[in-house]
């Protein structure tokens, strides 16, 4: 499901010209909401190989935390002027691979429900609002980590130089 125009202009953190800093939540939300945002930062970077970021996704997300192994994504957190909330993909096969294994929380279900799907992905949206939702999503964090570190990086086609094939090659 979408979120509203009124939903992102609670981001905390608005102006494109002012890059917060990785830390920043943790001192301008208050201790109650900022230990929510420590408690998923905390759990996302113990896992191997994440990386965090912060990037300007645009008017519409403004700033957000990205995480990810390698150039693949693992999840964004919005902080916002209530909380925290995640927004993650999973692919078809990420969503095969969770119905055949063991039980997804029921907020995860949900959240995988309501998830809108754009070509070969389905984004999906989850308020982190207690420690339950932070553990249910922390858990499927690291299976999609799991899943992310099977397979090879993607890559490219080789691209041909020069606007001709080998077919257009002339023989002497």
């Amino acid at each position: 499901m979408g979120r509203s125009s009124a939903y992102w202009a609670a981001n905390l953190y608005v102006s494109e010209a002012a890059e917060p800093e990785p830390g920043a939540p943790l001192k301008d939300l208050s201790p109650a909401l900022a230990s929510r945002f420590a408690a998923v930062r905390d759990g996302l970077l113990q896992i191997k190989g994440v990386a965090e970021q912060v990037r300007f996704m645009g008017t519409m997300w403004r700033w957000a935390w990205e995480y990810g192994i390698g150039n693949r994504k693992l999840c964004w957190l919005h902080v916002m002027k209530h909380g925290t909330d995640v927004t993650f993909t999973v692919s078809e096969s990420d969503e095969s691979r969770l119905t055949k294994g063991t039980k997804v929380a029921g907020i995860i279900a949900r959240a995988l429900v309501e998830g809108q799907r754009t070509g070969p992905v389905k984004w999906c949206w989850l308020a982190l609002d207690d420690r339950r939702s932070i553990d249910a999503f922390l858990s499927l964090a690291r299976r999609k980590a799991e899943w992310l570190a099977e397979r090879p990086a993607p890559r490219r086609a080789p691209r041909l130089h020069g606007g001709r094939g080998a077919e257009g090659v002339e023989a002497d």
